[in-house]
């Protein structure tokens, strides 16, 4: 069923942000408001002539440029220029799924996991500017695709469940490389650590 993924990631991430993420935290209650609002707006849709798009998507893309406005001009113009990158590559496989789907050799949902988390590593080095540029170029790359199936004609709803599915799974996907990379990073502080230590010793032994 359509949407499962995405109802059930999201409520266990607005648990764990309610009930163990500490109230002075910044941006905590909005976190927590815009989770809501998204997961209430995802069963509505807007019909603009023959394009429907589902709200939460358009009410989560102003929200997250409402945030990107209090960055730097210049970071302004990185991430733009990401989201338009995440926004091509997306509709690029979607269209090629549609067109030629004899080469996706596993489920078409993983191969664009795996795509697009690739291709934001290579772009930026921080996880909060990967997570927003991976959300916004979703979005854009849903509504694109949608409008070139519509101008051919063909029926489309952008940002369905099925589109919340795919987001959550490519979110938490690139949730878990940044655990990965901590983990390593800790992992990497406590042998050096260790191994100072050691040294130290065999010095002071000397």
């Amino acid at each position: 069923m359509e949407g499962i993924l995405f109802y059930w990631m999201s409520w266990i991430v607005w648990v764990i942000v309610m009930f163990f993420i500490q109230k002075t935290v910044p941006y905590r209650f909005d976190f927590l408001f815009h989770l809501l609002a998204v997961m209430i707006l995802a069963g509505y849709k807007l019909e603009i002539s023959l394009l429907s798009v589902h709200l939460s998507g358009i009410y989560l893309f102003f929200i997250l440029c409402v945030y990107i406005r209090e960055h730097s001009f210049l970071k302004i113009l990185e991430l733009i220029s990401g989201c338009l990158i995440v926004t091509l590559a997306y509709a690029s496989f979607q269209l090629f799924a549609l067109l030629d789907p004899i080469w996706l050799f596993i489920k078409p949902s993983y191969l664009l996991c795996l795509f697009l988390n690739y291709l934001i590593l290579l772009l930026f080095k921080n996880w909060k500017h990967r997570l927003l540029t991976l959300l916004i170029g979703l979005i854009l790359g849903d509504i694109v695709y949608s409008i070139l199936l519509v101008y051919h004609s063909l029926p489309y709803v952008a940002l369905t469940y099925a589109w919340h599915d795919d987001a959550a799974l490519i979110l938490g996907a690139n949730i878990l490389w940044r655990m990965l990379e901590l983990v390593g990073h800790y992992i990497y502080l406590a042998s050096q650590s260790k191994f100072l230590s050691k040294q130290r010793k065999e010095n002071f032994n000397q």
